[in-house]
């Protein structure tokens, strides 16, 4: 195997490690790698292509002036009508289960034609509390949960500490969905975020449900929702924000109380804060 065979391999096995999928690497056979004619044919495409682009340097300098005067428009074009099309078929959602078909039927996202799996959402709907969790990992994608292993026992028990749990009744219960319901892959060439195509459909999620509170974990629920500003404040007595006039909470990642324990003391003076809430609704 030659130094770009052991390249190529490093790479995809770098990739698969961190959980990423590389755009394209999909028409990649496991022996293709070690077949020398796949790297000698491409080394002939590669020739092909710069003779080709020597012959058309000058057309292409000819037109390069209108080419780049109409990409930058047709590019907002496609971005305008990618977002578009995803707020029109969340707002068509009338149910749950019609939102979770559009979800699957959008073909905007980029990160799903790389998934095993939609995660969508667990729970007790007609609960009081919402938790918009993180993207699922590859494990959570498998199982089909939110969170799985050691993060799925830590979530258990942060809740269960305020005597909540996904089977519980409407005061005690958790609907579950996270922020994005495939895990997240990167795109280089992406005109759109796919965080910015799921906002209409999470918004319409939370409308359908209407929860009278909403639990935040991580960062990106909070990016996707245009919150981020309002968790800012006193991280020592826990800070409140509003979702169209939902209260809201922020409490920090699993895999990130795992690795830091020393930031389940935020989560615990948010959680603290959203339970006087609960208690206050109650009396």
């Amino acid at each position: 195997m030659d130094n770009v065979q052991k390249a190529l391999v490093a790479t995809l096995m770098d990739y698969a490690e961190a959980g990423l999928d590389i755009p394209g690497s999909q028409d990649i056979k496991v022996d293709m790698i070690f077949d020398t004619d796949f790297f000698q044919g491409e080394a002939n495409k590669s020739s092909l292509l710069q003779t080709n682009s020597e012959k058309d340097l000058t057309q292409s300098h000819i037109t390069k002036k209108v080419s780049d005067n109409r990409l930058p428009f047709r590019k907002k074009d496609l971005q305008w009508d990618l977002i578009s099309n995803a707020v029109e078929s969340a707002n068509n959602a009338m149910d749950i289960k019609t939102l979770e078909e559009s979800i699957s039927n959008f073909t905007g996202f980029y990160s799903i034609k790389g998934s095993s799996g939609m995660v969508f959402a667990t729970g007790n709907s007609a609960a009081n509390v919402m938790v918009i969790s993180e993207p699922p990992g590859r494990v959570e994608e498998i199982e089909s949960v939110p969170y799985a292993g050691s993060t799925g026992e830590l979530f258990k028990n942060i809740f269960a500490a305020l005597e909540l749990s996904l089977d519980g009744t409407k005061k005690s219960g958790l609907y579950v969905l996270p922020s994005v319901p495939f895990r997240l892959v990167r795109d280089v060439y992406s005109k759109v975020s796919d965080l910015d195509l799921i906002r209409p459909f999470l918004q319409r999620h939370i409308k359908i449900v209407s929860p009278r509170f909403l639990v935040l974990v991580g960062k990106i629920p909070g990016d996707i929702l245009g919150l981020s500003d309002q968790f800012m404040g006193d991280e020592e007595n826990g800070c409140i924000g509003f979702y169209e006039g939902i209260p809201a909470v922020e409490i920090e990642g699993m895999n990130s109380m795992i690795q830091s324990p020393e930031k389940k003391r935020r989560t615990w003076n948010n959680l603290k804060l959203l339970k006087n809430l609960m208690n206050e609704e109650c009396q």
